[in-house]
């Protein structure tokens, strides 16, 4: 089995040669001949001993090197090809550049042209035919006629590529003598991937003759970096030995290929052949044929616009109904469209549509069955791309579904989060004609080296599992589909969460009101009730006293509880309240450590105070009490009988910071990332907590605009925060 992998690989940009019409100087910085191509013998009557290592201008004339250093030194050799070159009483076309830190000058012998029809005027007519044509059938007529009549090739061929690579003669002229081509198909292995990369980057390419010897350049490396000399702007760089054979297997002498490029894609190729012998066209020809090739491309270019512009206005009003489904629908956005099966299958000329969300699936029109629909969801849905994806032979791309062609050889998808819209088209059973049998693109030699194919027979293929193509209008359209279904979703969450919202006010409003001031009066009446029972007494009076202080200190913490909620929604809401005065901070810490303290002396806990350097800041004071009483009743809670709690602070970089460190068992690496998370609590931990302290206080300290940070190690936690010592816009 030959390996079509290997002609892809061929490295058709540094063959060592050079077609020999012309010849090759390869000059250094300071205009010396590095390399040059060894038929210089046959151009100039010069030895390449001659040649290498002296100035350019003992091979050319003083005045042409001269020219070639001024176009070299201000970079204008795009506009200023071809030169003039005089060289050895010669006159010659001069085409010089720099590529990969390398100059080339490519001379081509300038025959006399006088009986070489005028490029002026019959290239000006045929130009304005061109920009005339209105169908791209019409412009591929015009061009292939006018290609042909103008540079004397004996057949001249319109050719297109298509989505799998393979390409199509689309128009031709030719000589009455030649078998048509028209409508032959060729297998994408006729142009490998390398040489379709040299087509975009080189608009014009031409194959002098394929029965000459190409010229070896010498040295074969590159003097100043040992590597070849890199030849993929040079209009003599030979050809690849495989594409010879092939020109010679085809009964072709000499070509010349115009790329047409739109939109940064190799589109096709005005393909030039000669079958009887060589074929020279002069550069100033050359130039001309590039000109129309780039006109035909730009025609091509506005006609895929006109097109698009056109199938858009006739869609708007279909997508416009489809998006109204969506808005009115109750449930997935996508689901509604399966409702509307006229206009969903319309907007692209499908067949059958499926939506498949979470668990659910509908479809409309030819579907296949729902378990390929499911694997064919699941298949793209592991691409992890949601945007649309086409395929017109799904059953190749995704060979589980091959065995529902009839109905879906063709696809086009788009997801949405939970929900995928999927459009199929049915087989249609083609009759293809190839030049050549497409299953045998090469043959292989005894060492199993590619060669290419001998046989250009036509042959007739039929082809199935495939359905027409989906194109850019078809591609765009699902695009704005999917734009559509997300401005539905988005706006359909975006209600939700705006009722949400509201909800969640409206029970705040409840427990800020219709719960606290219950709990007052139970705080009250329990107060009342234990200032009554007398504190010593029987047994009666003993249990009334714990069941009264079990009250208060139950609804204190639903007080607390509430206060925190309160608190929490205000910060996710980002309506946090402060009132900023300027407070002594001293004055702030000390209150908190006296406050703290009776915690302490319960656990017989050391409080230490490090205070430096502390000035006025302006905060709010009870905001940031709150924020101290809950890091040192954390602190305090968490670190062990007979232990120490650190407060500590120190100007820093225009802020206060403060730190509370303790001698407790830490906090586990794993859940350090996650101490200011709503509703955190430690593992296994007792407390009676709500898990929004933390949360809170980091809530508060943002909001005036300082930073909270945890850290642990085995000797115990370290919470610390800043605040800036200036108000935000001071």
């Amino acid at each position: 089995m030959v390996d079509l992998t290997d002609c892809d690989r061929e490295l058709v940009h540094i063959p060592g040669t050079i077609q020999s019409f012309g010849v090759l100087f390869a000059v250094d910085e300071e205009m010396k001949v590095a390399q040059v191509s060894e038929n210089v013998t046959d151009h100039l009557s010069l030895r390449v001993d001659d040649v290498l290592g002296r100035p350019l201008a003992e091979s050319v004339d003083p005045a042409s090197a001269d020219e070639v250093r001024a176009v070299l030194r201000e970079q204008r050799w795009l506009d200023a090809n071809p030169l003039s070159i005089g060289a050895r009483g010669k006159r010659f076309d001069g085409i010089v550049h720099r590529h990969d830190g390398a100059t080339i000058l490519e001379l081509e012998p300038n025959p006399d042209t006088r009986d070489e029809p005028s490029i002026h005027h019959p290239f000006r007519v045929a130009l304005l035919r061109v920009q005339r044509a209105s169908t791209l059938s019409e412009l591929a007529e015009v061009v292939t006629q006018q290609m042909r009549r103008l540079t004397g090739f004996e057949r001249v061929m319109f050719y297109r590529f298509h989505e799998d690579g393979s390409g199509s003669v689309d128009a031709e002229a030719r000589d009455a003598a030649r078998e048509p081509y028209l409508g032959l198909c060729y297998p994408a292995s006729d142009i490998p991937a390398q040489a379709r990369q040299l087509y975009l980057r080189n608009w014009l390419r031409l194959i002098f003759d394929a029965d000459e010897t190409p010229a070896r350049i010498v040295p074969a490396l590159r003097p100043d970096t040992g590597a070849p000399l890199d030849l993929t702007f040079a209009v003599l760089r030979s050809v690849s030995p495989i594409h010879i054979e092939y020109m010679k297997n085809m009964g072709v002498r000499a070509s010349m290929s115009i790329s047409l490029i739109v939109r940064d894609r190799l589109w096709g190729l005005i393909s030039c052949l000669n079958h009887t012998g060589p074929r020279r066209v002069t550069q100033r020809m050359r130039s001309a044929c590039e000109f129309m090739g780039r006109l035909a491309s730009l025609q091509i270019a506005a006609f895929e616009d006109r097109e698009l512009l056109t199938l858009r206005a006739s869609r708007r009003a279909t997508v416009g109904a489809l998006q109204h489904a969506m808005k009115e629908a109750t449930d997935g956005a996508l689901a509604a469209l399966v409702a509307q099966p006229k206009a969903l299958l319309e907007l692209v000329d499908a067949g059958g549509a499926a939506v498949v969300g979470d668990g659910t699936l509908v479809t409309c029109g030819g579907a296949p069955p729902a378990d390929v629909i499911r694997a064919i969801a699941q298949w793209l849905d592991e691409k992890g791309d949601r945007r649309p994806f086409a395929s017109a032979s799904l059953g190749i791309d995704f060979p589980p579904a091959l065995a529902s062609s009839e109905l879906a050889s063709g696809l086009l998808s788009f997801a949405l989060p939970g929900a995928r819209l999927m459009w199929f088209r049915p087989e249609i059973i083609q009759t293809v004609q190839w030049g050549g049998d497409p299953t045998k693109p090469v043959d292989g030699d005894a060492a199993g080296r590619p060669r290419p194919r001998r046989s250009f027979a036509r042959w007739k293929e039929e082809v199935r599992a495939r359905s027409r193509p989906w194109t850019p209008s078809d591609l765009e359209a699902a695009d704005e589909v999917q734009r559509r279904a997300t401005e539905v979703d988005i706006e359909r969450r975006l209600a939700s969460e705006q009722r949400a919202v509201r909800a969640r006010e409206e029970v705040l409003a409840v427990v800020s009101h219709d719960l606290r001031n219950p709990l007052s009066v139970v705080l009250l009446e329990a107060g009342a009730l234990l200032e009554e029972l007398p504190k010593t007494g029987d047994e009666r009076s003993h249990k009334l006293r714990q069941s009264m202080e079990r009250i208060s200190r139950s609804a204190r913490r639903m007080n607390a509880l509430i206060k925190d909620l309160l608190d929490l929604a205000k910060i996710e809401a980002k309506t946090f309240p402060l009132e900023i005065q300027s407070v002594e901070s001293r004055d702030l810490l000390a209150d908190a450590v006296i406050d703290a303290q009776p915690l302490a002396d319960v656990k017989h806990i050391s409080l230490v105070t490090e205070l430096n350097e502390l000035p006025k800041i302006h905060v709010d004071g009870h905001r940031i009490s709150q924020v101290l009483s809950n890091l040192l009743g954390n602190a305090i809670k968490f670190t062990p009988e007979g232990g120490s709690v650190t407060l500590r602070t120190q100007r820093l970089d225009g802020t206060l910071s403060v730190s509370i460190a303790d001698t407790g068992r830490g906090i586990a690496p794993e859940d350090l990332a996650h101490v200011f998370d709503r509703y955190w609590r430690p593992k296994g931990s007792t407390s009676d907590g709500t898990g929004l302290g933390l949360y809170i206080a980091r809530g508060i300290v943002d909001a005036h605009g300082g930073r909270v940070r945890a850290e642990s190690s085995p000797q115990g936690a370290t919470f610390s925060f800043t605040l800036p010592l200036k108000v935000r816009g001071d």
